[in-house]
């Protein structure tokens, strides 16, 4: 009895299993312990890293040319699954987005779902994990320049579509409204800006700048700007005003080197300065001297005496030289103002503003309010086809537009941070400068008469009377030519369109532009509103700073 007493006594005081046993109570809760604290550090790594993913995925969104909410989406998507790829994680789902914010802003934002290993025996579910990031873009503010051909070709149709000035009406208004819609979401009040140069054989820059102290009414006494067409200094102002007439707007080129240069006028340089167009009355003396044979004289026909601006009776001389004639000036009197055919005060195809038929230029116009917006639409509306092509005239002042210079002196100083200047050239023809069979060779344009001299070639010679159509475009092609490179060098964007153009003038535009991208040719009015579309949302993406 006593043996088996202490056995009982030995058996009731060792412990040796009682850890044995414990251990079999404790272990699953420790391994569900030990499991859930993995869980929580890998939804915490996951959560770093998912963060590290969208932080890089905006960041990439807000680099991009995307302006859209959609295209910075596909851009943030793409990015995103490329981040987490490389992480190596493995989500059940995931939803993003990338859209713009207030200042500049592009917001990314994640929510995905991890399914843990066995917390969710408490959590009951996925755990969610979310990750949001902001980057603020650099944006470049935008001065844009319309240089768009108003010449008479204009007026016909190309291909299946409307009328070529009808057509770029209609898409030169909805790229502004693109740009529009652009500058309303910016935070800069003036982040987009818009000029409208039409242009046919001048330009039209209004003639409420005929004050102006960058205009002068007298060609300056300077060999560099050709040939007057008066005997002796002449005020077109003055002359306009004694025969009761007013100027429509229109200047004349500048003379080499200003005609292909942004310089500002000064009135100590003569050369620099402008004067405003004004096309000569023609001899209409019942004859007149032309290489030795005699005309009759046919005031407004161009069809008989080969007279082509016959505005006013000039019967104060009686010789019979035809430049005597045309340069008299007596013939401007006051007293002879009722001899101004009606024509020539009711319209542009006579008289001195014959060829100025266009509508004025706009002045860059902040397009960020409706307001804006419906001013330079209303300008475009205003556009009409007419008059021969002066591309070269147009592009100066397409880059007089966004010019810091003077005449206007609207646009930033070249170089500034975050400012990119634009032009969008379009033209439907080949320069010309018109030959007739008469002593002036030619009818009155932007650059006068040829024999003036006052349009030069590529080898800086002047032409003269007798220069060939095709020495006249080439000349007029060598300054355009130069303008545009002129202009890019200055950090001028130049988008360029042939509309139904040569192949000789395709390579000329082609030129023009910055890259080859930024030549848009079109074969069919009705493609215009695409072109219209494709560079506006090149436009657009400018504003990215890379």
């Amino acid at each position: 009895m006593t043996a088996h007493r202490r056995l009982i006594e030995r058996l009731r005081d060792d412990d040796r299993g009682a850890v044995a046993v414990q251990f079999a109570f404790l272990a699953l809760p420790i391994a569900i312990l030990a499991f859930g604290l993995l869980d929580m550090n890998r939804i915490s790594v996951q959560r770093r890293q998912l963060q590290d993913a969208m932080d890089a995925a905006t960041l990439m969104a807000a680099r991009s040319t995307a302006t859209t909410d959609a295209a910075l989406d596909t851009v943030g998507d793409a990015a995103f699954a490329a981040e987490m790829s490389g992480l190596g994680l493995t989500l059940t789902t995931a939803s993003t987005t990338f859209k713009s914010g207030t200042g500049n802003k592009v917001i990314g934002t994640a929510s995905v779902t991890v399914t843990p290993i066995i917390a969710n025996l408490w959590t009951q579910g996925d755990t969610t994990v979310t990750a949001s990031s902001e980057v603020v873009r650099s944006v470049n503010k935008l001065e844009v320049a319309l240089v768009l051909d108003n010449t008479g070709s204009m007026g016909s149709k190309l291909g299946s579509g409307d009328k070529k000035i009808d057509a770029l009406i209609d898409a030169s208004k909805d790229l502004v409204d693109t740009l529009s819609a652009a500058a309303a979401r910016a935070s800069e009040t003036d982040a987009v800006k818009i000029a409208v140069v039409p242009f046919s054989m001048t330009v039209n820059v209004g003639s409420t700048y005929s004050s102006a102290n960058w205009i002068t009414g007298t060609m300056p006494t300077s060999s560099d700007y050709g040939d007057d067409v008066f005997g002796s200094a002449q005020n077109r102002f003055t002359l306009l005003t004694q025969t009761g007439l007013s100027w429509a707007g229109c200047v004349e080129s500048r003379p080499d080197p200003y005609d292909i240069s942004d310089a500002a006028p000064n009135s100590a340089t003569p050369a620099s300065m402008f004067i405003p167009y004004f096309a000569p009355d023609e001899p209409d003396d019942d004859k007149v001297t032309k290489s030795g044979s005699n005309k009759y004289r046919d005031a407004r026909t161009n069809w008989w005496g080969e007279i082509y601006n016959n505005w006013i009776t000039d019967d104060k001389t009686k010789s019979k030289d035809w430049f005597t004639r045309q340069g008299n000036t007596s013939k401007y009197a006051a007293n002879n103002k009722s001899k101004v055919i009606s024509d020539a005060k009711n319209g542009t195809n006579y008289g001195p503003n014959a060829g100025c038929g266009i509508t004025s230029v706009l002045r860059m116009t902040n397009v960020r309010t409706s307001a804006g917006a419906t001013t330079v639409k209303n300008k475009l509306d205003d556009m009409v086809a007419t008059g021969n092509t002066n591309v070269a005239m147009g592009t100066v002042w397409g880059w007089h537009m966004v010019s810091p210079n003077a005449p206007f002196a609207d646009g930033s100083a070249y170089g500034t941070k975050n400012v990119s200047k634009v032009m969008v050239l379009l033209t439907d023809g080949d320069n010309v400068m018109s030959e007739t069979s008469n002593p002036n060779d030619g009818t009155y344009s932007g650059y006068g008469y040829i024999w003036q001299k006052r349009l030069k070639n590529a080898s800086n010679v002047a032409l003269d009377a007798g220069a060939t159509g095709t020495d006249r475009r080439n000349a007029m092609d060598s300054r355009q030519k130069k303008t545009c490179a002129a202009a890019k060098a200055k950090g001028v964007i130049i988008y360029s369109i042939g509309v139904g153009v040569s192949a000789h003038s395709k390579g000329i535009l082609q030129e023009c532009a910055s890259t080859s991208d930024k030549y848009y040719d079109v074969t069919d009015s009705a493609q215009l509103a695409a072109v219209f579309d494709a560079i506006a949302g090149s436009i657009q993406n400018l504003r990215i700073a890379k």
